[in-house]
């Protein structure tokens, strides 16, 4: 095995210094890794375990899979929370091209089996990137190219990268992008007029956003701002003027904002209101517990996953490149690139602690961006980073270090390893307060001591050859692979992993046969009580209240907060129930039971199904505090009374009567496509037509008509103008009831078609293709002009 790692490492570097053919084998020697970790998924023999990547992320891209055979772009999914904005949601990654190359490239596939492994297969690509991103970064600052191999190796199968990233897809596609911003960064300000390496840092950066999540780039964004103020302070120490590079950094945030505007612009509305805009400290301030410190230098003793671990190895490599700050005179940029890079690893394991440390409550209250996630632990991405990239360091400075600073570092090393696993057997092992056994225990300490001491030796022994470098590397993967190759594995075929339970085909099977709320292309919707996941209704195209994404709808989500359960049916067209409730409070009908291991699932149909479409007679103008009281009310008519919120044309308190009095309007909602629907109401007096679907801004009328039974088309006789409702022309969408889609109609028969068409996705469009052709046109011009000069591209 020595040999063959020893023969890949010859072959990666076997040309010049910083030459394409070996950048290409790099690349090709992390394929090959990945390859090697992923091989039963990728021979189709396991799957990644259930949760966020089986039943989040696989129903986003059936449902993006759809709309592009269907020719739509995927704006409105109306399978969860009773309508949602699925582009504006950056988890949805709609833009992002990879994953799109990838469902391009296999768009006829369309069973939940084969999406499932090519989800995986992405996962794996990801993965390869990473590490060699990361390879780009390390071979620029060291100039070693078997020490930059073996950086990239830490982070792609570090046990963050292997850990829960792969399972939270958008984490991980965000997470690989900032070695590659950093390296292009640092070619850019090599010298002046560096353009293009400006330009295609800020595509690399654009595309991190693009790849839908939030709190990732977040993390990314400081690093890289970081990251310019080290470049330009190392430049200036050097006595160079850098001021020149200026505009290549307004080159840079320019290309990445025009890039990502398309999914920036409409995520920035969404995200106003969602509730991601209203939470608090508590909500946010999660982290590691300290104990978890551990998981460093023992795998898994703690919990399943252990972000924090890079290898024995790899902690020897960073020790190592903590010495070289004393043992190599005169290295004066490696000693500033360790620092930088101890600096970004040391502060994100500060953060990552949350509330349990000092730095997190600063950061909430001083640092644009991070009161606005949970989840401080992610920043551990940023630990794994740092720390593969100090092992870099100590890799390409081990031939040059001093054997007397060799062995201080591994005696120091060494005592370390042994008195940490020793004080964890003692402290924690032994009074049970681990997450193994005793044999497991042993096995993992073994394993991490032999490992050290086998550093410690090699520290030890005069001289360094190139063939020890290549053992280093061997066991840095041997000890990763054996650490975290089982992490994520569950022995079932994509094909078994994606059967429906009996509660999902039960469940279709009631929704299809009715009843159909006027008519049977749009069934009520189904109120599923966490009996199956969340996001089941975008597989099998059935329309749910609830659903997965963090960000949903702020207004939408007071319904669900203490909310009366038969009121919110009410509003949101309930049909059918999904509970652990053998008898509801309303009149229902038990379809089915389903016995599980500590309780049973029901599944209810309403005797009296909940509209999808009503028409009020009256209009009340209240804030959003008085709406949910008087929703909630049960003395409040829902059908005869629609709440808006007051405006300048209708102040608060205002009340309205549309109607002379009380009339039953014939009403008919048909879904034509997940962002179109057809009503047809016909009424004595018109009214507030409400239908049960999410308002967001860019809902409209895009076609509709007044014309009687028995007569040709005539769309002039629809009234045009002011309707009864100051302020509010017919047919023009507002929100009515918290929530929902209110459309003023007149008396008459009258057919109206709703669709979903923001103004922020067509801005985001023009930005972002306006962006891609001005890049396309310069590139074009200066491969012209190189051609003219002769000068090689």
């Amino acid at each position: 095995m020595a040999r063959i790692v020893e023969g890949v490492i010859h072959w990666v570097g076997a040309s010049r210094p910083g030459g394409w053919e070996r950048t290409a084998r790099a690349g090709v020697g992390f394929a090959g890794l990945a390859l090697l970790f992923f091989l039963p998924l990728l021979l189709g023999l396991a799957t990644f375990p259930d949760g966020d990547f089986t039943h989040h992320f696989l129903p986003f891209q059936l449902f993006q899979q759809r709309e592009l055979l269907a020719g739509r772009l995927p704006l409105w999914n109306p399978y969860t929370y009773a309508g949602h904005p699925f582009l504006a949601d950056v988890q949805a990654a709609v833009f992002y091209p990879i994953s799109n190359l990838l469902l391009g490239l296999t768009l006829p596939w369309q069973s939940p089996a084969a999406r499932l492994y090519l989800l995986q297969v992405e996962a794996a690509v990801q993965v390869a990137l990473a590490g060699f991103f990361v390879y780009l970064l390390v071979r620029a600052l060291t100039g070693v190219g078997g020490a930059a191999f073996l950086a990239g190796a830490l982070f792609a199968f570090s046990g963050y990268l292997t850990g829960y990233p792969p399972l939270q897809l958008a984490i991980l596609r965000t997470a690989i992008w900032l070695p590659l911003v950093l390296w292009l960064l640092l070619r850019a300000m090599g010298g002046p007029r560096r353009w293009r390496w400006w330009v295609a840092a800020g595509l690399a950066y654009g595309v991190a956003f693009l790849a839908g999540h939030p709190q990732t780039f977040l993390h990314a964004s400081y690093v890289v701002a970081a990251w310019l103020v080290f470049l330009f302070a190392r430049g200036w120490q050097a006595g160079e003027e850098r001021w020149h590079r200026l505009p290549g950094v307004g080159i840079f945030l320019l290309v990445a904002l025009g890039l990502s505007a398309a999914q920036l612009w409409p995520g920035l509305e969404f995200t106003r209101l969602s509730v991601r805009a209203r939470v608090d400290y508590a909500f946010v301030s999660g982290g590691f517990p300290l104990q978890d410190s551990w998981q460093l230098l023992l795998p898994g003793v703690l919990t399943q996953y252990s972000p924090l671990y890079i290898g024995v190895m790899g902690l020897g490599l960073v020790a190592v490149a903590l010495g070289a700050l004393r043992g190599l005179p005169g290295d004066g940029e490696g000693r500033a690139g360790i620092l930088f890079f101890g600096a970004v690893a040391l502060v994100a394991l500060l953060l990552a602690y949350g509330d349990h440390g000092f730095l997190y409550p600063l950061f909430y209250r001083y640092a644009p961006g991070w009161s606005l996630f949970r989840g401080q632990e992610r920043a551990a991405y940023l630990v794994a980073l740092g720390l593969s990239v100090l092992a870099g360091y100590g890799a390409a400075a081990l031939p040059r270090l001093p054997l007397g600073t060799r062995r201080r570092v591994a005696l120091l090393f060494g005592s370390l390893v042994t008195g940490g696993v020793y004080a964890f057997g003692l402290l924690w092992q032994l009074p049970g307060r681990t997450a193994v056994g005793p044999w497991h225990y042993l096995l993992i300490a073994f394993v991490t001591l032999a490992l050290a001491m086998a550093f410690c030796l090699m520290l030890w022994l005069p001289g360094w050859s190139p063939r020890r470098s290549h053992w280093v590397l061997l066991l840095a993967l041997a000890n990763l692979f054996w650490a975290n190759l089982g992490t994520n594995l569950d022995w079932v075929s994509p094909a078994r992993k994606v059967q429906l339970a009996p509660e999902m085909e039960a469940l279709a099977a009631a929704v299809a046969q009715g009843p159909h709320n006027g008519d049977p292309s749009t069934p009520g919707r189904v109120y599923n009580e966490y009996r199956i996941y969340d996001d089941y209704g975008m597989r099998l195209q059935i329309e749910d209240v609830w659903g997965s994404s963090p960000l949903r709808l702020a207004a939408y989500a007071a319904l669900f907060d203490q909310f009366p359960l038969d009121r919110m049916w009410q509003l949101t067209g309930v049909a059918h129930v999904l509970t652990w409730r053998r008898e509801l409070f309303v009149p229902s009908q038990l379809l089915a039971e389903f016995p599980q291991a500590t309780d049973t699932t029901y599944l209810h149909r309403l005797e009296t199904p909940n509209p999808r479409a009503w028409l009020a007679g009256a209009v009340l103008a209240v804030d959003d505090d008085q709406a949910l009281a008087l929703l909630a009310d049960h003395g409040f008519d829902l059908e005869q009374t629609a709440l808006l919120p007051p405006g300048s044309a209708l102040p608060a308190g205002s009340a309205l009567s549309l109607s002379q009095g009380q009339e039953v309007p014939a009403i008919s909602l048909r879904r034509l496509a997940p962002d179109r629907l057809r009503v047809q109401v016909e009424s004595r007096d018109g009214g507030l037509l409400v239908v049960s679907e999410n308002w967001m801004p860019g809902w409209q009328v895009v076609d509709v008509s007044c014309t009687p039974a028995g007569l040709p088309a005539q769309d002039a006789l629809c009234p045009q103008g002011e309707s009864p409702i100051p302020g509010l022309p017919f047919f023009a969408v507002t929100r009515a009831d918290l929530t929902l889609l209110g459309v003023p109609v007149p008396a008459g028969p009258v057919q109206l078609e709703l669709a979903y068409r923001p103004a922020s996705v067509r801005q985001g469009l023009w930005i972002s293709g306006g962006t891609l052709l001005v890049l396309a046109l310069w590139g074009g011009v200066a491969w012209a002009r190189r051609r003219r000069k002769g000068t090689p591209p």
